[in-house]
Order: C-alpha cells, then structure tokens, then sequence
C-alpha cells in the first residue's frame, strides 16, 4: 500500500492549532520557568534555559505524537515513552561522582520532573502541569533549607557514620567467593 501524502501545514492550520494548543505550550513555559529559576539561583547545572527547552520540548514532542496519532492512527504513547528514555540519558549527563560523594541528583531529578510537566501540559492537562510545577518549586526551594540541617546536623551526622562502619563491616565479614580461575580448596578427611 502506497504513503498516504497529506497536504503541508498551511499558515491557517497553524493559527488554528497555536489557538487550541497555546495554553499547554504556556503551562510548560511556566512550569520549566519555576523549576529552572530555582536551579539557575543555586548554579546548577541545568538552569532556567535548560528546564525551559526541555518542558518545551516535551510539550511540543506530545502534541505531535497525538496530532499524528489522530492524523495517521497509531499509539501515541510510544513516542511519550521515548521521552523518558532521552531524559533518563539527559539526567545521566549532569550526575557525577567525586571524593567518594554524588552529586548531580537533584539536577538530575529535576529535569525529570520539567520533563513530566511539559509531557503533562503537551498532553493537555494545563492545570495539572502547573500544579506540579508548583509542587516541585516548593519542594526544591522549602526543602533546601532542610537539607542543610540534617547534612549539618550532629545526630544525623553520627546516624550516617554508624549506618557506613556496620555496612563496612558486613561487608568485610562475608566470606570471599573462590574464583573461577582458583583451584578449589583441598578437602579434609
């Protein structure tokens, strides 16, 4: 069966899908703005123009794939599902490991969660994107200041030595596996 051709998109069509799409585009535009602010104030490594492409992005990655699930039928769904993927390797990028210590997770998480919110808004659940941007604000912004206290904090910093020197030591009482290129121990009789 031959391609079915379908005409180019006319400076109409795309007035008429501005109008019935700007509030989804606008819901991710303030959801990346809030979750990338936040990260721009704190010199992270995905800031406010990082989160804005991304919810941005999503936003407009999910209003195609039902524009052209509508169009030419198929699951739009899947294209959805590739958009975790490619975050998941966009998150991957900004975790590092240095001195024994990780950083980058909340970075990390944070583009997830703009990802969420433009997928959110692209799908047309304007409110809901907004809500979620809200939500994640408060929880990178309020909670900041809770951190701070138990990484600083005396009891949590001995809880956390405590919880190291018994993994430590569970670890080094388990007996060591024999290798596969080892001779195997000598029976006693």
């Amino acid at each position: 069966m031959p391609p079915i051709h379908q005409p180019n998109e006319t400076f109409q069509d795309f007035l008429a899908f501005a109008d019935l799409y700007w509030p989804r585009i606008a819901a991710s535009i303030i959801g990346g703005g809030l979750i990338g602010a936040e990260n721009q104030i704190y010199g992270k490594a995905a800031g406010l123009r990082t989160s804005l492409l991304v919810t941005i992005a999503c936003c407009v990655i999910t209003i195609i794939s039902l524009e052209t699930a509508a169009l030419f039928g198929g699951e739009p769904g899947r294209i959805t599902a590739q958009i975790v993927t490619g975050i998941g390797f966009l998150g991957g990028g900004v975790i590092l490991q240095q001195r024994g210590r990780v950083l980058g997770l909340t970075t990390a998480a944070s583009i997830f969660v703009s990802a969420s919110i433009g997928i959110v808004a692209g799908t047309g659940f304007v409110f809901s994107a907004a809500a979620i941007a809200v939500l994640a604000f408060l929880v990178l912004l309020v909670l900041r200041p809770v951190d701070y206290f138990i990484d600083r904090n005396p009891a949590f910093l001995k809880l956390r030595q405590i919880d190291r020197d018994e993994s430590w030591s569970l670890h080094r009482s388990k007996p060591a596996k024999p290798s596969a290129t080892a001779p195997p121990p000598a029976e006693s009789e």
